[in-house]
Parts: C-alpha cells; structure tokens; sequence
C-alpha cells in the first residue's frame, strides 16, 4: 500500500458538536447504537467520527473500507469502552480479553473443541430438553399473551447453563426471571451508560455504583457456586465447557486457566451464550409475523421435516434449509451486536485517503453495513432467497459480520446458530402465533440489542393447519452383499508389523477371508516375510509407525530396506499396503509403511491397490473397512467368483451337559508368573487438602512378581500381561445372551480358518467369555451392522443403520455417540434389548484378549528373578454415562493376591528405552505419577552398581503427583539414593499451595541451570507418562532453556532436541 502526501489526505467528516463535551451531550442515554446508525446516514462516504467523552471514534460501514478495518495484520481489537467497563466482570474472558494478553490465545485453544460441529451433537440432548420446557411453558399458556423476549431468555440462559456447565436455573419454573439475569441486564446498562459520560459523573452516581458492585457479586457468587459444585462432583459433563476450563491444559503452554480465569469465563459464556442468540430468536419471530409468505415456507418445512409430533433429531435439525435462511437474514437486518470494535496497530491510511491514528477506536456499524446499497439489492426487504447457494456466492465478501471478524469473531458461532434452529423449528411445529395487539417494533440496547415488549398470543396448531407430505423415503441405499472372490490356486502372503496388536488383528482379518475364499494364505510378521521373500503371487502388508520407526516384529525387514532389496527381486509379486498410525504425532505418522511402499516399489512388485492409512486418533474401524471393500473389490475382478463369503455364522454351538473343559491357552510366548507382592502405593488423602482444587488419586499398585527358569530381562524392558475380564463384567454379558455361566459348550468350525477360540473342545460359556474374549473393545461400524442384521424391530433397526450407512452423517454420528463414548458390543445389546444375537454370531464379533506392556520397574543386577511392576488403576465413570469404567489389565493385576498366577512374557520395546552402557553417564529421568516406572528401574540399576564399587554419574530425577503424604511413589528409595549421591530429586506437587513446582515441566524450569549443565555434560535424557499434555511441555520446557542459554530461536531450539532424539540422548516411552 502507497502512503498519500499530506495533501492526499481526506478529512473523516463529523456533526457538529459543543465545546469540550464535543458530540456527547447528542447522543441520547437509551438506544444510542440505534442513533449512531441513523446518523450514518448524513455520510454517504460510509465513515464518519464522534467527539465522544474528549475522544475521536470513527465510525465505518462502507464495505470496502470495512474489507480494510477487517485485516488482521493492520487492526486488532482494543478493550475500550464499553468493553472496559464490561471487563468489570468479565474480565479476561474470550470476549473482553486483549489481543496480546497470554490468556486469551490459552482458553481459545483450550475451548475450541467444545465447539467443534461434533460437539454440537454431545449437546443437542440438553438444548432439546430445555426447548422442551418452552413448549410446556407455552402449552400451559395458550390462547394468553407470552413475552416472547423473556422466554427466548430464559430459554437460551438456560441451554447454555446446562450444555456448558451441568448447571440448572430451571427458569420457566419461575414467573420472574432468574436474579442472575436481572443482574446482568442492570450491569449491561450501567457499562453502557459510562461509556457516555465523563468518569468525573460516574463517580458522582454513588448509589448505581453500589448497586452495580452488587450486581457483580450477585454474578459471581452464582458462577463461583457452579465451579464449587462441579468439583466437589455434583454435577456431570467432564467434556463439556467447564470441565475443560477445569482440567484441560493448553496445548501451546502446557499450562491449564487459574481460578479467576475460569469465573470470568464462565460469566462470559452465560452472558454471550444467552443474550445475542435470544435476541436473534426474538427478531426472527418477529420477522416471520411481518413476512406471512415467508412463515408459510417454514410451516411448511417444518410439516415436511417433522410431522405431527416427531421428536426433533440432530441430524433432521441440521437438514433444515428454510429456517436457516430465515436466521441468516434475520441476522442481516437486526443483528443482535450492532458494533464490533477495532483500532489500528499503527498510523494508517484506508479508502481513499482516510487517516487513522495508531488505537483509534474504530466502530463498525453492523445495521448500516448489512443494508448497504452497494452490497446488498432492495437491502430493507426480508428475503431469505439471499442466502440460496447461487446468491449467496455473489455477496460482497465483508459486507455481512453479526459474529464479528477474524480469529476474535464469536467462538460459540454453530451453538448459537443449532440452539436457535431446533428452538425456531419446535415452537412452529408446535404453536400458531397471532399478533392481536399489532406489536411495533421497540428495540432495546444493552451491550446487545432485543425486542422489548414483544408478546404474541400462541396456540396449539390444529390438524386442518398442517401442511400434509406424502411418505419421505429415508432409506438408505441397499447394503451391498459381501464381494464374492475365488482364489484357489493363488498364494497370498500376508505379513504385518505391529507394535500393540491393532495392526495384526486387522491382517488375521484378511488372512482368515482369503483363506475361507480359497488362496493359498500364509500370516507372518513382516521379519519372518524377510526372511522368505515371496518370488510371485500377492503380498498384502498391514503395518504399523511407532515414532516413525519400525515396529518389534518388523525391524530386521526394516534393515533389509535400509540396505536395499535386490532391483527386480519382487517383478512378479503384486502387493496392497496398509498403514495404522496416529496423527497426533504429525511428524512420524505413516512413516514406517511408507519406507516398505518405496521399498517394495524399488525392488519391482506392482501395486494392486493404492497405499491406505488408517488413523488411531480418528474413525480407525471404518477406515479400516473402506479399504478392505476396495481391496475386496479388486481382487473379485480378476479371480473368478464361484461363490460369496458365508453369510452364516463362523461358529456352530453345541450345548453339552458335562464335560471335562481343557485349560485355556492363551498365547505361543506366554508363560506362567507367580505373584510375590503386591503393595499399595497411594495413601489416604483426608485432610491434606481441599479436593475442590483436585481429586485424590485413585489406587496404585506396586507388585512383584517371580519370573521362570531361564528367563532374563534387561532394565528398559517391559512385561506383556495377559488380562481376564472382570467376574461381573463377564455375568452381564452371559446374562445379556441369555446363557448359563456354568454351561458346556463345544465350537465347530466348519468352514475351518485361524480363531483364537478353543474350537473342538468342551468350554464352559463363563471360561469362554473370562479368557478369549476382549468384552470393552469400542463397537466398531461392521459390529454395528451386525447387530442391526439381528433385530425384527423396526424402531431398533434404523437407530442402529442410522451408525452404518455410507454417509459422512453416519459416520459423524458413529464418531460421536459409539467411538467418542467408547461403547461397546454389550453396551449396544443392553442399550437395544430388542437385538436377537446368538450366541455364536457374539463369539465371531468378539476379538481376542490383548496383552498389555507395563514397564519393568526393577534392575536384573539387584533383582534377577523378579520384577517388579507400578501399575495405576483406571477406574472412573463410563464416558457412555452408564455406570463406572474399569481397565481390564490394571483392575486385574491390581487384584491378585501372592501365590496368584497370571500369563505373560518379557518384551523389549520398540524403540528401546534403556539406560546408556557406561554408568558414568548422567541421567536426567522425568516420570510423574506412574511414569517413574521405568524410571525406578535405571535407579536401580544406578544403586547396585554405585553398592559394588562402580562410579557412576549423576542422575537428575523430576517426579510429579499430587502430595507428598498422599502419592510420592518410591518416596523413601528416592530419599536413600539422594543421600547416597547417585540422583538430586526434584518435586512437582499440584495439590500443594505455594509448592514452586505445579507439574514436572515447571521443576525443569525451576532447575533451567542444572539441567543445561548435564545436558552439556552428555547426559541422557528419559521421559515417562502421558504423551497427550506432560511430554510437548516437558519439550517445551526443554527448548526453553537451550534459547535461554545460548540465545537461540526456537526453530534451532527444536533442531537441537532433534539431534538430541537422533543420537538417542532423548528417550520418551509416553502413552496417548
């Protein structure tokens, strides 16, 4: 952009005002918004500026210079009147928060995902239920004037309250509106009323101070109640608004909201959340009374969409298409925020020629804008055809803002705009309006803008009203029947690397179909498939990425791809390849199946399909599936299809009357482990502090256990165990399919294939369900489907297809209310108890019980013969909202008793996690909670060999949990190898008030020098824990102090982490 010369330069035109008080004394004490938009009118240019209170704003509303003031690199958002006075409330909330100050930029990352398009499905349940209140309201009103404002009121007040909060004001079981709102609206019209005066007259106001003062607290004593409530655990929702200002950290800073912060945003989101979308449900009312044409479209709609009295879905709400429109216009022409606030960062030059200082107060006028002749056509007309698809693409691109502009515009945008769908289509399902007192619109400002005095007269539509549809047809397309494949005489190879089973479970799946299809199929891992390297037929790899390297059974084939397979060695083989991973960790996802992609490529076998991914962090099932249908696809249109897959079930059930049942065989490198301890490590927390800041930790478990003869382990390694299911988990089951728990079973396997059922034995239904079977798995879409196939009830079978239909809807739904809740197969039977699924069709859904890796806690120089586990129960309540949650693995170790026996074998990690071989090096260890695991096992091993004569280096050790009385694993260890000389510990407590250190990335902060100087000093660096929060900060933590220390930016902060994790200097073993 050109700077204008001085004689470039325009003067910004003003009405003339009165010495010192300049244009104030003009601006009347109600409705001023309302008269600055009729003033704008004097100036066509579209800019024009006030003396307000001895200061210059400008005010804006042609959309070209709006396009200007909406450029973020020139203008940002300043806290001045009214917002400042606002901020006597609110305080650093999203909506009054400075562009600069940290807090802002913390809670909208923290907060962003409350508002994401799937968690407006999380919420629709309890925005339903309170627009149900209304209609009952309402019901109980007909044929009697309503204040159509204040219902819209107490209606939106509470949708938030409950969606955001887990928080009841149960407003329409009152006549009057709830204190908190009158407080509000008062508070509202006092900021308003000082931000036109001099501050010398407001001081002068003694009495509207008070009561102003006691409006605040009135606020705040009700939302700090809320917050109180929530952590003494009154109330649910650990996902919703409050639960992730209570306990979510951000991303960026590692760091969660303080107290304070978390009134002051709840306050914000009870008044944002409630004012301007009950405003916008007012207009539109309104709005549709003075348009009969346009309130026919949306009875219409409305008739068509949801007939008689159909309960309103999220999914049919989201369908509306009249509605919508009706809302987006009524936002055009009365949009609930009249004003959106701006100021340059620097002097600059908009239009033609129009100076602003730097922070000048740059007022943009909604109303004005939104009907500018050169923007909109017949702009003071309601016409929702605007908002048509082929119209809306010729709007002016910055001539429409009612939720405000750029990174600061209205977080909470898709819940406003839901809410106010579903209550706008329930309320003209419900009611007919009739306006008997010809109502005149009366507009009144707050910080927002509403109807006041609006009332209308409802009553119930009758029958003869409706508009009457023929049936819709809602179904959806014809499930297309299994792909039919005949390989006889084709050899298949499937081999699959996989670190945690997921990656080998999905190739069992494909070698078991090709098997039954008739290939000659092989299953190996893909370090067996290299040591045998097929020559010709069809190689099928499923593989999975851990920090980018190859996965435990898989890294001999990952050298042979280092050194390269031999050009043309694979010419005749033709591969399809599968990649798992997870995208939250962006660098090294899919990085392993992409080097077997080059490398198959180089040695000359050709694809058959392209590669697939599929994401642990999103729909992993039903990526899964859509890729074994094309591979299905594909394979049938060259191998002659004779017949289709069985659609029967795999299983046949015998029912015997006795028999004598072999034990069960759990896996090839199992074996038996005796339990020598078991010892609780968490105290009682009563008394050593308030559990409203944070809960006691639930149990955790120190346990010893004897290994075999002639098994060793290396400190690093880890301990497979192989879990049974819970006794009352497995009768709940056994119930559900309504078999005995001591009954005898045998299963046949006709069509023959790999199972990892006892498959021609006798098997009681209770050993069946306790030891093979993974019962807590998430439903996937094929189990779904099943269930659906199982079920003669017609309201039961569309519930669950609505799971599985080949839609993004679906899918989305499938995402939210099963994977996002973590239901399983028997939480679906329990939930649809008109699903008919025998028995045998149950076994075949069911996969096998997968080990779980703990990390080894002990030293085989000190303990060569046992090891020793820390093992934290997970226990908490169902994310279904259906009783407790228990970890099979940690709820079944954690219960045996010494002389218990238990299957299980010793694991190396992948990548390997071990202390370095020369014990002078130092160490810097960072485990809290139970990720001092591994940990305790290097110190160890540090102490046996310091006892026997050995120097060796300096371990810095941070350890984190709640309170030392209460949860400071390995207390006393730690405190005899400080006092021996070989570690300096370093402490983060988050239940202890003043503590320096809240979390272990703040004790690393706390001890930046030391840590810099064993860094320079060689040491190694080990982290252990959580991968979602504690690790980034923990890198964090680190970057910061390699820029504190050598100047650096953080681009060479991270590349200097890098070579540190290249060099193996920087070790994680972290769990998501």
């Amino acid at each position: 952009m050109t700077t204008p010369s001085v004689n470039d330069l325009r003067p910004i035109r003003s009405p003339r005002g009165v010495p010192i008080l300049g244009n104030t004394p003009q601006i009347p004490d109600t409705n001023p918004a309302a008269y600055i938009a009729g003033l704008s009118r004097q100036f066509p240019e579209g800019i024009f500026s006030l003396d307000i209170a001895g200061q210059d704003n400008v005010f804006v509303y042609d959309p070209d210079l709006i396009t200007e003031v909406c450029d973020e690199t020139r203008f940002g958002k300043p806290i001045v009147a009214p917002l400042s006075h606002v901020r006597d409330y609110t305080g650093a909330g999203l909506f009054t928060a400075a562009d600069d100050e940290e807090v802002w930029g913390m809670a909208h990352r923290i907060l962003m995902p409350a508002f994401s398009q799937r968690a407006m499905k999380g919420y629709f349940g309890q925005m339903l239920e309170i627009a149900q209140n209304l209609v009952g309201k309402w019901e109980h009103r007909q044929g009697q004037p309503v204040n159509i404002t204040d219902d819209y009121t107490r209606l939106t007040l509470d949708t938030i309250a409950l969606s955001g909060f887990g928080y009841r004001f149960d407003s329409f079981a009152k006549d009057r509106l709830h204190p908190f709102l009158n407080a509000l609206l008062e508070a509202l019209i006092e900021s308003m009323r000082r931000t036109q005066e001099l501050p010398m007259m407001t001081k002068m106001r003694k009495a509207d101070d008070k009561k102003y003062r006691e409006n605040i607290q009135l606020m705040r004593d009700l939302v700090e109640s809320v917050i109180k409530e929530r952590r003494q655990g009154k109330s649910a929702g650990e996902d919703d608004l409050l639960g992730l200002m209570l306990d979510a950290v951000d991303p960026e800073t590692g760091r969660p909201l303080d107290v304070e912060n978390v009134r002051d945003q709840v306050v914000t989101f009870l008044i944002a959340g409630h004012e301007t979308t009950s405003g916008l449900l007012s207009f539109a009312t309104y709005s549709l009374m003075r348009n009969p044409h346009v309130l026919a479209q949306a009875y219409a709609e409305v008739d068509r969409m949801l007939p008689g009295d159909t309960v309103p879905d999220y999914d049919t709400i989201m369908k509306l298409d009249v509605i919508p429109r009706v809302l987006e216009e009524t936002l055009r022409l009365w949009a609930p925020i009249p004003q959106i606030m701006k100021a340059p960062h620097e002097d600059t030059v908009i239009g033609d020629g129009y100076q602003l200082k730097k922070g000048t107060k740059t007022v943009l006028l909604m109303g004005p804008l939104h009907t500018h002749p050169k923007a909109w056509d017949r702009p003071l007309e309601f016409d929702i055809d605007r908002w048509l698809p082929e119209n809306r693409e010729q709007h002016h691109p910055h001539a429409y803002k009612p939720f405000g502009n750029g990174r600061r515009a209205c977080i909470g945008r898709q819940f406003a705009l839901t809410e106010a769908r579903l209550a706008l289509a329930l309320v003209l399902q419900k009611f007919k309006f009739s306006d008997t007192g010809d109502y005149k619109m009366d507009v009144k400002e707050a910080l927002t803008r509403k109807p006041g005095g609006f009332e209308l007269i409802v009553r119930p539509r009758q029958e003869h009203e409706r508009v009457t549809f023929g049936a819709v047809d809602v179904r959806t397309e014809d499930t297309q029947a299994p792909t039919a494949v005949s390989g006889v005489g084709v050899s298949l190879t499937v081999a699959y690397g996989s670190s945690l089973g997921s990656s080998e479970d999905l190739a069992r799946t494909i070698a078991d179909r090709t098997e039954r299809s008739g290939f000659g199929t092989t299953l190996v891992s893909l370090d067996e498939l290299g040591d045998n390297l097929p020559t010709e037929g069809l190689l099928v790899v499923v593989a999975a990425s851990y920090n980018g390297k190859a996965p435990d059974n898989a890294q001999r084939f990952d050298d042979l791809l280092a050194a390269g397979l031999p050009e043309g060695s694979l010419k005749d083989v033709r591969f399809a390849l599968l990649g798992t991973g997870n995208t939250q960790w962006v660098a090294t996802y899919q990085a392993f199946p992409k080097r077997i992609e080059e490398g198959l490529l180089a040695a000359g076998a050709t694809p058959v399909i392209e590669r697939g991914v599929v994401d642990a962090a999103g729909d992993f099932d039903g990526m899964a599936t859509r890729w074994m249908d094309t591979l299905w696809t594909t394979l049938a249109e060259e191998y002659a299809a004779d017949t289709s897959q069985e659609s029967g079930p795999r299983y046949q059930v015998q029912l015997l009357t006795q028999a004598e049942v072999r034990p069960a065989i759990i896996s090839d490198q199992a074996y038996p482990l005796t339990v020598v301890a078991n010892e609780e490590l968490v105290a009682d927390a009563t008394g050593l502090w308030d559990f409203s800041i944070e809960p006691p930790r639930p149990s955790a478990k120190s346990i010893t256990v004897e290994l075999p003869d002639g098994v060793t382990y290396d400190t690093g390694n880890h301990l497979a165990v192989f879990a049974k299911n819970d006794p009352a988990l497995v009768y709940r089951a056994l119930a559900r399919l309504d078999v005995e728990y001591d009954q005898v079973l045998r299963l046949d396997q006709p069509s023959g294939g790999r199972t990892h059922l006892p498959v021609g034995v006798p098997v009681t239904a209770g050993l069946l369900l306790t030891e093979f079977l993974e019962l807590q798995d998430v439903a996937t879409r094929a189990q779904v489907k099943a269930l659906a196939e199982h079920t003669p009830c017609p309201w039961t079978r569309p519930q669950l297809e609505a799971y599985t239909a080949d839609t993004e809807e679906a899918e989305e739904r499938y995402q939210s209310e099963i994977l996002g809740k973590r239901i399983s197969v028997l939480g679906l039977l329990e939930r649809f108890p008109a699903v008919e699924l025998p028995l045998a069709v149950f076994l075949e859904m069911m996969g096998p019980i997968r080990p779980r890796f703990y990390s080894i806690s002990s030293a085989p120089s000190a303990s060569p013969r046992h090891v020793r586990l820390t093992v934290g129960l997970l226990e908490g309540p169902a994310l279904s909202g259906n009783g407790q949650y228990r970890g099979l693995c940690s709820s079944y170790i954690a219960g045996l008793k010494p002389g218990d026996v238990f299957y299980g074998y010793v694991r190396v990690p992948s990548p390997t996690f071990a202390p370095p071989a020369d014990p002078t090096t130092p160490l810097i260890l960072i485990g809290p909670g139970t990720g001092i695991a591994p940990l305790r096992g290097f110190l160890e091993e540090r102490a046996w060999q310091h006892e026997n004569g050995t120097q060796v280096g300096l371990s810095q050790v941070f350890v984190g949990c709640r309170h030392p009385e209460h949860d400071h694993f390995y207390r006393q260890e730690m405190q005899a190898w400080e006092q021996a000389g070989i570690a300096q510990v370093h402490t983060a407590y988050s239940a202890v008030t003043g503590h320096p250190a809240r979390f272990v990335q703040d004790a690393i902060a706390n001890a930046a020098d030391t840590v810099w100087q064993a860094i320079e000093d060689g040491a190694y660096i080990y982290v252990c824990g959580d991968g979602r929060r504690m690790a980034p900060a923990v890198r964090e933590a680190l970057a910061a102090i390699h820029r504190e220390h050598t100047g650096s930016d953080d681009e060479t902060a991270q590349q200097w982490l890098a070579q540190l994790e290249a060099d193996e200097r920087y070790q994680q073993d972290v769990f998501a």
